[in-house]
């Protein structure tokens, strides 16, 4: 499941939202049963335009994303002018893309316990 918030930032806060957000939303969400990530995307055109997305996994991946909207969403204020849309999607990666169970259960217990590695840009289209 993925969560998809987009919004207009703040005049005065849209430079800050691509350093804050990031770290904001895994700080607050690492420990989550079911979080799986999250991207932080800001539009080519006009950097006021953000798009936050989590990730949820699980078997209960569609529960676990409707109870954390508020407290994505509550991150989110300080920087927020007006919410464009919010929505729920389902979310596929391909099965070359997925993770192995092993992988998944070192990096989760490795999550707080190396450094951050340095930060990388994404295209997405």
């Amino acid at each position: 499941m993925a969560l998809n918030i987009e919004f207009v930032a703040k005049p005065n806060e849209a430079h800050k939202v691509h350093a804050a957000l990031p770290a904001a939303i895994d700080g607050a969400l690492g420990d989550v049963d079911g979080f799986a990530g999250s991207f932080v995307m800001i539009a080519n055109h006009e950097a006021r335009l953000v798009t936050v997305v989590t990730l949820w996994s699980g078997e209960d991946r569609m529960q676990r994303c409707n109870e954390n909207v508020r407290w994505v969403r509550a991150l989110l204020t300080p920087y927020l002018d007006r919410c464009l849309r919010v929505q729920t999607l389902a979310a596929y990666m391909p099965a070359a893309a997925q993770p192995s169970s092993q992988f998944e259960q070192s990096r989760a217990s490795e999550r707080f316990e190396t450094p951050l590695h340095d930060e990388q840009t994404l295209c997405v289209a």
